[in-house]
């Protein structure tokens, strides 16, 4: 396999990571359409500085060196046994070089404790697509436009775009990101119910236990108990149907 390392980004390099990651998807759609401005986000940009900078404020991002050289960028966010790919791009001059699966796979390895990966694509980028579903095992699972929006893009940000998933089996490591994840919502669910009917913290964490319930995180939390894979000992009463059920309905 190409022999890549991962490296945090440094805060000095940050502008020239936007800019190679804009030049990047640039490519991809000039390669695609030719010089049409209707795909671009802003000032002849596929991808605008601010969705970047965004990103990188809210995930973790690396620097691809190949023999001590940038030649790519990949910026990722996880929790507990979910992860996004939030970016990943190669620089044009290195195309099909095994670069971005070298990548890919070095960002498997970093978090053996994650089984879900998500992301989006433009629905023109054939490359990124073929890399995804061909190489990395990715499936494409929902087609986000005006008819079928993302949950929170308000903006429409995200239409024409392809949401992709890739399901890896159990770990131990990811067996005991899922017990932190009922952990924390058994907390919660022990605070609701000692608290007052009449106070706004309650709202609150009914509010992100409703979430948590109608979550896929929870159908995997509730699988993973039905298969034993859990403790017995683990306090679980926020995977009982019937609990949950009758505390966000009172």
């Amino acid at each position: 396999m190409t022999e890549i390392q991962l490296v945090p980004l440094e805060t000095s390099d940050r502008e020239q990571f936007i800019r190679d990651n804009q030049e990047a998807f640039n490519y991809g759609a000039l390669e695609e359409f030719g010089q049409r401005d209707d795909h671009f986000e802003e000032d002849g940009e596929i991808i605008s500085h601010d969705t970047i900078s965004r990103s990188i404020d809210e995930g973790t991002a690396f620097r691809i060196m190949q023999d001590n050289k940038p030649v790519g960028g990949v910026v990722i966010k996880t929790e507990y046994d979910h992860g996004e790919l939030e970016l990943l791009f190669v620089s044009p001059d290195v195309h099909s070089k095994g670069i971005g699966y070298a990548a890919w796979c070095e960002i498997e390895t970093m978090h053996p404790e994650v089984t879900v990966w998500e992301t989006v694509t433009p629905y023109f980028e054939k490359r990124n697509i073929h890399f995804y579903v061909n190489r990395c095992g990715f499936h494409i699972v929902e087609y986000f436009n005006e008819h079928h929006c993302a949950p929170d893009d308000k903006d429409g940000e995200l239409f024409d775009m392809f949401r992709f998933e890739k399901i890896l089996p159990s770990t131990p490591e990811s067996i005991q990101a899922q017990i932190r994840r009922i952990t924390y919502f058994e907390n919660i669910m022990d605070m609701v119910q000692s608290m007052d009917s009449d106070s706004p913290e309650r709202e609150k964490l009914l509010s992100e236990l409703s979430a948590y319930y109608s979550s896929d995180a929870w159908k995997r939390d509730f699988a993973a108990d039905e298969a034993g894979l859990l403790p017995k000992d683990l306090k679980r009463g926020v995977l009982s149907e019937d609990g949950i059920y009758d505390l966000l309905n009172e």
